[in-house]
């Protein structure tokens, strides 16, 4: 299994079946339930070995990109990025006809940006350094929370409504998640 690096097995009492997963670190890891062998194991990770080589690409792109993205923080005007946060919001929520409480701006390390149950938005000052098409995505996406409050198909519906191609564009900014977790600074 050396094209694609090491893999580990760990014996599940609880896995009904063989699971496959490759975590954000490069990891490989194979949970083997009770009743599979080991040499099963093996023949299931050889099977799907494409498949591990694309994850593999994919969280090293990732990896790449935060890179990029980590030496622009260390460039941020916080005071305008949060201006352009604000201002980008009022025009998205003019434009699409929502409507919100208030809006905090913040250093979060898991979340783009929240809708509370009282449509009260917190954003993330990163938001600043994504592409616009994301960027907009994102602020149009806790914007469809202040109506609809779940992801369920309604939600969908609305977001893709302004957005037609908005779980495309989901799917890349999730690839950009390690973003979150890079230190900015405290932000008053």
């Amino acid at each position: 299994m050396a094209a694609i690096g090491s893999v580990t097995f760990v014996a599940s009492q609880r896995a009904r079946r063989i699971n496959l997963t490759v975590k954000s670190t490069g990891e490989v890891r194979v949970a083997v339930p009770k009743r599979a062998s080991l040499r099963d194991a093996e023949r299931f990770v050889l099977s799907k070995q494409e498949w591990i080589k694309r994850q593999l690409n994919r969280i090293e792109d990732s990896h790449s990109m935060v890179d990029e993205y980590a030496e622009k923080m260390k460039n941020l005007d916080i005071d305008a990025a949060a201006a352009g946060i604000f201002k980008r919001l009022d025009e998205l929520a003019t434009k699409f006809g929502f409507a919100y409480s208030r809006v905090a701006i913040r250093n979060q390390k898991t979340r783009w940006g929240s809708c509370s149950a009282k449509n009260n938005l917190s954003l993330n000052i990163k938001l600043a350094l994504l592409p616009d098409e994301l960027k907009d995505l994102i602020l149009v996406h806790e914007l469809v929370h202040t109506q609809i409050k779940n992801h369920g198909p309604d939600f969908w519906r609305k977001l893709e409504s302004i957005y037609p191609d908005a779980r495309k564009l989901d799917r890349q900014v999730n690839r950009l998640g390690g973003l979150l977790r890079i230190p900015l600074g405290p932000i008053q």
